[in-house]
């Protein structure tokens, strides 16, 4: 481990002691979709079918804006 990439992880550390808890330092996440998992684990049981077996259409109605 670098000098460098020592301190990135210490200034991690205290920004998330501060903010208390741990945060993310990467934005690239922000383009992401994020879907309601528990939603979608809910419909699966409902319909009888497996989250992989889901359809693009079915899976838009999940996406947490």
């Amino acid at each position: 481990m670098s000098e460098k990439e020592f301190r990135e992880i210490c200034e991690l550390d205290y920004i998330a002691e501060e903010a208390g808890g741990f945060v993310d330092s990467n934005s690239s996440f922000d383009n992401e979709i994020h879907y309601d998992y528990r939603s979608i684990l809910a419909y699966c049981k409902e319909k009888n079918i497996e989250p992989i077996d889901m359809t693009i259409r079915e899976m838009q109605q999940f996406i947490i804006t």
